[in-house]
């Protein structure tokens, strides 16, 4: 009996011994998944104020289109074409709904690092205006120059970016040539 009682005791004590190794690693597994599943470091950038600089110019043609907007939507434009001695100043108000395109697609811009240019390869045409884009914000600014870039050369955030920018500016300067 004693025999018995002693081997129920050791069973018992080899029981819990491997409960709680198995506690213990299901502790340590949980630490590291709570640990490894946030998403590195993700900076908080401050979009209260923040403003988009586009220019499109050509000294080819001797001319170039400025368009500055900030948070509060204020579209302010700067034209000229030196040839036919043209200049304009001019200034909107963007939609709030295109405002908040413009502000989702520049928190999406705010997470890459642009290049300092876009195309600009060997066989472009040399006549075309050169794009330059820009964007501060409290935290982060960066800016490219654009000349042609192959499809999918840009990055995809860059990209739906300028194509909301671009959009809203057409559609807001209704005395863009």
């Amino acid at each position: 009996m004693n025999k018995n009682i002693i081997q129920r005791i050791n069973l018992t004590e080899n029981t819990q011994s491997v409960m709680r190794k198995i506690n213990l690693l299901i502790a340590v597994i949980v630490v590291i998944g709570f640990t490894g599943c946030h998403k590195g470091d993700i900076p908080d950038y401050d979009l209260t104020t923040y403003s988009i600089f586009w220019k499109e110019s050509s000294a080819w043609a001797n001319f170039y289109y400025n368009a500055t907007i900030d948070q509060s939507g204020k579209l302010a434009i700067q034209e000229e074409y030196q040839l036919s001695n043209q200049y304009r100043e001019s200034e909107f108000q963007i939609p709030n709904e295109d405002m908040q395109l413009i502000k989702e697609r520049i928190e999406a811009l705010l997470s890459i690092n642009m290049s300092e240019k876009y195309g600009f390869h060997d066989n472009a045409a040399t006549d075309a205006p050169i794009t330059i884009m820009k964007y501060v914000t409290t935290n982060k600014s960066d800016s490219t120059y654009l000349y042609y870039p192959n499809e999918n050369e840009l990055p995809e955030e860059l990209e739906l970016f300028m194509q909301i920018v671009y959009e809203t500016i057409s559609r807001t300067d209704t005395l863009k040539n």
